[in-house]
This record gives structure tokens, sequence and C-alpha cells, in this order.
């Protein structure tokens, strides 16, 4: 009895077929890059007229032109820059009542205190 023993490869291989339409991945992958070209030439041809006019317009003129909602971002801001600095100057009127108030400890105590001192010191 003789056996031959030839090496073939062994070859598995696996296929999907969905009629020879192209997958999800690569349609979005397709998709993705044309959005990209489209956006990125559109950002070239109107960059320079946006920068233009954001260059030679004054603040309240840019304003008009930006979109409702971002004008109104920016009164917000502005609102809240506000009320941030009644806080801060009720707090430092509470500080300078208390400072006020340790002072006139001190000095009907007895000890005779110079107030350039104690500002110095705080």
């Amino acid at each position: 009895m003789e056996t031959s023993l030839t090496r073939r490869p062994l070859t598995i291989q696996a296929t999907y077929s969905d009629g020879g339409r192209p997958s999800s991945a690569s349609v979005f992958v397709g998709g993705f890059l044309l959005g990209g070209l489209i956006v990125g030439t559109l950002g070239c041809v109107y960059a320079p007229q946006i920068s233009k006019a954001i260059a030679g317009a004054d603040r309240k003129e840019l304003m008009r032109k930006l979109p409702k909602f971002i004008y109104d971002e920016e009164k917000a801001l502005e609102k809240t820059r506000k009320v941030l600095a009644e806080k801060i100057e009720q707090l430092n009127a509470a500080i300078d009542d208390v400072s006020a108030q340790l002072r006139s400890e001190e000095a009907s105590n007895g000890v005779a205190v110079n107030s350039d001192e104690i500002e110095a010191a705080t």
C-alpha cells in the first residue's frame, strides 16, 4: 500500500451577501467623507466674508447680525455679571462692617489702636 502525502493548502472562506448592496459601515464612511468635503468647501468659501464682517463691525452691530439665541445668551451673561458685581459689593460692605465692629471693640477695651496699623495688618 502506497500513500501519497501531498500537501494541499487548506482554504476556508466565508462571505456574506445582501444582494449586492454596500454595507452600512461603508455607507457611513462614505457619508462622513462626503459631508466633510461639503462643509470644508463651504467653510473655505464663506470664511473670508465672515471674518471681514466681524472685523469691520462694532459690538452692537455684530450682535444684531448674530442669531437671536446667541444675542440672548449675551444678555444673560451681562445680567449674571451685574448680579455678581452686586453680591461682591454686599460682601465688601459686610467685611467693612465687621472690621469697624472689631475696631470699636478694641478701642472700648482701652487699647489705643491706630487705624493704619489695623489696615496694614490685614
